[in-house]
């Protein structure tokens, strides 16, 4: 549970640039700055997980929250580091979220369609072309015992 108020970013900046100051170890503060950053990019992310009480925010709203998190990214004296213990939970969270069927179609829709919709508008063109000329042909030969 972590609870987020007004001074939150600014002790989450210390506490990383404390961190990093004293580099004897893995850095499991910069580490978990980092997992929240990666989990919580919008206000409906942050709102899951305050109905589950893992976030209580004592901020304005939960779009203030997303904007605290997404604004961590910008420090860039975060480096990785190995922290096996959240190491395995990013590993967990990721396995889990590319597991999800809904996840796993728009994965298919952005490479496969959308990727694709230049060679998908010719072909839909060529296909209505080839479909006018037969019923063009059919107009003029009265083709209509063959369709």
């Amino acid at each position: 549970m972590i609870s987020l108020d007004a001074n939150s970013e600014f002790i989450f900046r210390n506490l990383v640039a404390y961190e990093l100051s004293h580099a004897s170890g893995p850095m499991f503060f910069a580490r978990y700055v980092e997992l929240m950053n990666g989990i919580i990019d919008t206000e409906e992310d942050v709102r899951l997980l305050r109905e589950r009480g893992i976030v209580f925010n004592h901020l304005k709203s939960d779009q203030e929250v997303a904007n605290l998190w997404n604004g961590m990214s910008k420090c860039k004296s975060i480096r990785l580091t190995k922290a096996p213990l959240l190491d395995k939970v990013i590993d967990d969270v990721n396995r889990y979220y590319n597991s999800r069927w809904t996840v796993k179609i728009g994965k298919f829709m952005k490479h496969s369609v959308f990727s694709s919709w230049k060679f998908l508008t010719v072909l839909a063109s060529i296909v209505l072309l080839l479909l006018m000329a037969v019923e063009s042909f059919c107009s003029v030969y009265k083709c209509g015992g063959i369709f």
